[in-house]
This record gives C-alpha cells, structure tokens and sequence, in this order.
C-alpha cells in the first residue's frame, strides 16, 4: 500500500513538472514545425533536419531529466520545512538563488510577526484567566456572608439559599470554564472511590433536592477507578444539576456498573433533533430555550472535561419520558 502511494505520489510529482514546463515545451514544438515548414517549403534534404531533431530530443530528454531531479529535490526540502515548522522548529537553510534569498525574508519576517501575535495572544488571554481567576475568589466572599446571613429557616430564605447556591455554582463554571480550555496540566490521575465521589456530589446538591422535592435512588458501590477526582466529580456534578433543572416532579437515580455510571432523571426529556448536538457549546435546544435558566455551558464543559479524563460521554432521552446520561467507564475502573 505504501509503494503504491509513492507510486502516485510520484506520477504526480511529473505530471505538475510537465505542467509547469508546459510552456518551454510548445516553444520547442513550436521552433522544431517552423524549420520543417522552412526545409519542407524549399525542398531542402530532411536529413540535416531529422539529424538535428535526434540531437535535440536527446539533449532535451537530459536537461528535462535532470530538470526534473532538482526540482523533485528541492520539493523534498519543502516538505522537510514544512514539517520542521509544523513541530514548531525553525529551519535554517543558506538560499541558493536570489530568489530563494528573496522567500527566505518574507518567510522570516512572517515567523516573526506570527510569534509577535500569538504572544500578544497569550498575554491578552492569561491576563483574562487571572481577572477572572480573582473575581471568582473574591465574589465568594460576599456569597459565604449572604448564606451565613440567612439562617432563618422559612420558605423565603430557603429559596434564596436555593438562588445563592445556583450562583456559586456558575461562579464555579466560570473557573473551570478557563481551565478546562487551557494547557494546564492539572491532572491527577489516582484510584478514587466512586462511592465516595457520588455521595459528595448528592450532599451538595441536597438543598436542590429538597427545594424541587425530588427523590434521589442510589445503591451504594465498592467500584473504584483510576482518574482525576476533580474533574470526574465536576462531570457528575453537572449532570445531576442538569437533571434536578429539567425535572419537576418523580426521581433521579445514579447506578453505578462494571463499566458505566448512569445519571437519568423523570424530567421533560431531549428532543431527538436536539440530541446529537446537545455538547456543543452554547447550545440550549428546544427546552433549554423555552426556559430562562439554560446558558448552554454546562454539559459542553462535561464533555470537555471527560476527554481530558478519556471517558465517553452519550444520553439517552425522549420527549416526557425523562433522560439518562452515561459515563463510560471501562478500561478505567478496577474492581477491588
């Protein structure tokens, strides 16, 4: 398979030369009919003619051949370039023409306005992670005085503790929002508990529970995994709070299996239309925009987050009949 790509490969390489030297070619042509028609036009002997015609073809056949061996090698070079900047190194070639020594100013001049702006870049957006990195520390605060503040325990202060914990949690997204587009390798990568992992996620969200009465079934599991605690209690995080957000009324269950978590809930349910593009960012779908609350970050941050950690994340859902989201976990867990 592989002589046969360089095969094409080559064919290629002589028909885009051919192409190229078209030009030269029907000059030849050209210069070779009109001494014909001359020696035809004044009964001259051919001989002299056919004799000069050889030479000439066999003179051609050299300079063209070795025509073309420069140019396959200088094209060799190219590709060689190309793939040395593409791994990020900067080759260093002397130029043999003036053209060539021309390129070789543009290229460099290009490599260094390339660099002046991706710094820029860089700076402009690691400035943004820090701006935004402090405002999330610093509007904890005033979010830990307001839940302190609300101890009373009536309806009024029991939804407002609801509202506080809905903003500390996008609050939250914000942070790893910018960590998770970044090339920071914050990952840890240990066994977990997953037992653990989903009774600290329901605790959390207890208060949503108990707000929209909701009934919350979970069996307790001895499973553990290898990988990065954080990030895979955000991912559960996220679809529970999803799943309390869609539903009204009924149950939501997380089972654990050899191989998957499944988080599925008895809310309204996904449009068909809408499924395959429910992990984009910024998507809310049919339900998600017929609602008010709905920024459509948060299960694109799930599926950002569980191909850092290399889960597979689907959903199954219909209209009324509720959702179920599955983590797939296999090649990752080991039982104990």
């Amino acid at each position: 398979m592989e002589k046969e790509d360089q095969k094409t490969d080559f064919q290629k390489l002589i028909g885009r030369f051919l192409k190229e030297k078209l030009t030269i070619l029907i000059m030849v042509l050209a210069c070779n009919i009109v001494m014909l028609s001359v020696f035809l036009l004044y009964r001259i002997d051919l001989a002299p003619f056919i004799y000069a015609f050889i030479l000439e073809v066999f003179l051609l056949l050299c300079t063209g051949g070795f025509s073309f061996y420069r140019y396959a090698v200088k094209h060799n070079e190219r590709e060689k370039i190309l793939e040395m900047i593409s791994n990020g190194d900067y080759p260093e070639s002397e130029p043999q023409t003036l053209e060539e020594e021309d390129y070789k100013k543009i290229i460099e001049l290009l490599y260094e306005r390339c660099n002046s702006l991706t710094n820029e870049y860089n700076f402009a957006i690691q400035d943004s992670k820090d701006y935004f990195s402090l405002w999330v520390h610093q509007i904890k605060t005033p979010i830990s005085v307001l839940d302190m503040l609300m101890k009373d325990d009536t309806q009024e202060t029991r939804a407002c503790r609801v509202e506080l914990f809905r903003i500390e949690q996008y609050v939250d997204m914000v942070l790893n929002y910018f960590r998770l587009g970044s090339e920071s390798k914050d990952l840890k990568f240990v066994e977990v508990s997953l037992d653990k992992i989903i009774k600290s996620c329901i605790r959390k969200y207890a208060p949503l529970f108990i707000n929209k009465k909701l009934a919350i079934n979970y069996e307790p599991t001895d499973r553990k995994i290898l990988s990065d605690e954080k990030w895979l209690s955000f991912i559960i995080e996220q679809l529970i709070n999803n799943a309390i957000k869609y539903t009204n009324t009924g149950s939501i269950t997380i089972s654990v299996t050899d191989d998957a978590i499944s988080i599925s809930d008895t809310g309204i349910g996904i449009r068909a239309e809408d499924l395959p593009r429910i992990f984009e960012k910024g998507y809310t779908g049919f339900n998600g925009r017929s609602g008010s609350k709905s920024s459509g970050l948060g299960l694109y941050l799930c599926s950002m987050a569980a191909k850092k950690l290399s889960l597979k994340l689907s959903v199954k859902s219909e209209p009324g009949n509720g959702s179920e989201f599955i983590i797939q976990t296999e090649g990752s867990g080991r039982e104990q």
